[in-house]
């Protein structure tokens, strides 16, 4: 299984390497401990043997003085003690061990007994000693790892989250001063990350005001303009109508992109927020599929809406919901020629989420210009007509209004022609109970 996740990467990482060199050293102990356990053993028979040679020819005084010397040097208490042949030693307390030696007079066995200083352990001790330090080495590698992995890689997750939340639009997204006490290359990405979101969000706040107060000024001369080309017609008009009637559609398109793009404005202006008015998306679509068939009745047989299983409400903005399809459904009718049909759908999808669809038969776009179809001003004048009058904005009202409802919206071509838009919108807690 693939670890996609730096944390996890490095904390594998850490654990493997503490891990091998753990391994390592204790190969290294279990290789060379039989040779050292055996030297202890043949120090101690040694020990044994001298013993029994001074009790048997210089007596019990003799093997006093040794067994006492001994024991001050070793920090131990040895005790010599006769057995009977072919009989081990006796029972032996945990803190002891005993060797049995032959001597010229009988068998003994030299009893080691833990005095103040260290005794040489039993198999079993042993082994439980090393099972309990690999047991704690194990903890120990584990919880530093994570403790290391943590350290690393938090700073890059916070600035992912951070990227991301930037990338939908929130011009508020910071890291912040979580890692102004730390002083390496993670805490001076994150600083400099932060510093580029206020540059970025200066710069957008920035175009967004002088579109908003362009739009506003432009507003009023306008209205004025439009009103003097009113009493010019009604005194003058007979003289030159074509002329009079090309100025009247001039103004009214330079009024209707004005209009868009304070709306854009405003659209941009406005927080990504909880919007939780119940709004039942089967009602919207019909009403804008009413709207377009009563201007354009020739047009109605062309709108094909498929049936829905039952009513599909969310909480949203009816308007702005209303804006987004409609823009959509009026590019589509446009571009579509009269008698092939715009399928419209509306479907719930996995993980509580409904997709609006829209398909129409018109020549589609390129493929490289799918990502730009949403962007302000943005023309793909090698597939679609441009004497449209059209303002470009349209469209970027429309991605804008889903993103205030943390949907998503996307354009794909269909075969063999065609364009497809799905709009896709959590349903939340409106339709649980549906």
């Amino acid at each position: 299984m693939r670890i996609k996740t730096l944390f996890g990467k490095i904390l594998l990482w850490s654990v493997s390497v503490q891990l091998v060199t753990v391994g390592t050293i204790l190969a290294l102990v279990t290789f060379y401990l039989p040779e050292s356990q055996q030297a202890v053993d043949n120090a101690f028979s040694l020990y044994a043997d001298t013993a029994v040679t001074l009790f048997e020819r210089f007596g019990p005084e003799a093997l006093d003085k040794f067994l006492a010397r001994t024991g001050a040097n070793t920090l131990l208490q040895l005790k010599l003690s006769a057995t009977n042949p072919g009989m081990e030693c006796g029972p032996q307390s945990p803190s002891s061990t005993s060797i049995l030696t032959r001597g010229q007079s009988g068998t003994y066995c030299l009893t080691v007994q833990a005095g103040t200083g260290a005794l040489p352990d039993s198999p079993e001790s042993r082994r439980s000693r090393l099972q309990l330090t690999i047991l704690l080495e194990l903890v120990s590698c584990t919880g530093l790892s994570y403790v290391i992995a943590r350290y690393l890689s938090r700073p890059i997750s916070d600035l992912r989250q951070a990227a991301t939340r930037l990338a939908k639009g929130d011009l508020t997204a910071r890291v912040g001063g979580k890692f102004s006490g730390r002083h390496d290359e993670a805490a001076d990405l994150v600083r400099e990350f932060d510093q580029m979101a206020d540059r970025v969000a200066t710069l957008i706040e920035a175009q967004r005001r002088l579109i908003a107060d362009v739009s506003h000024e432009i507003k009023s001369p306008m209205a004025r303009l439009n009103m003097a080309l009113g009493l010019a017609r009604r005194d003058a008009e007979d003289h030159s109508p074509r002329q009079f009637e090309r100025m009247q559609r001039e103004i009214d398109n330079i009024s209707h992109l004005i209009r868009e793009l304070l709306t854009l404005a405003s659209l941009d202006a406005m927080p990504v927020k909880t919007l939780d008015e119940p709004t039942d998306l089967g009602t919207v679509i019909a009403d804008v599929l009413a709207d377009i068939a009563y201007e354009s009745p020739e047009r109605a047989p062309d709108l094909i809406l498929r049936p829905l299983d039952r009513d599909i409400v969310i909480p949203g903005d009816k308007a702005l919901l209303r804006r987004a399809i409609e823009n959509v459904l009026r590019n589509a009718v446009f571009y579509t020629s009269q008698g092939a049909s715009i399928e419209i759908s509306c479907d719930r999808s996995p993980a509580d989420r409904v997709s609006v669809s829209i398909r129409d038969q018109g020549p589609g776009v390129p493929d490289q210009a799918l990502p730009h179809l949403f962007d302000p001003f943005y023309r793909v004048d090698d597939a679609r007509a441009r004497q449209t009058g059209g303002t470009g904005i349209g469209l970027a009202i429309c991605r804008r209004a889903v993103e205030l409802h943390h949907g998503t919206i996307q354009a794909r071509n269909i075969d063999p022609h065609g364009l497809e838009v799905v709009i896709d919108l959590p349903q939340g807690a409106a339709n649980a109970a549906l």
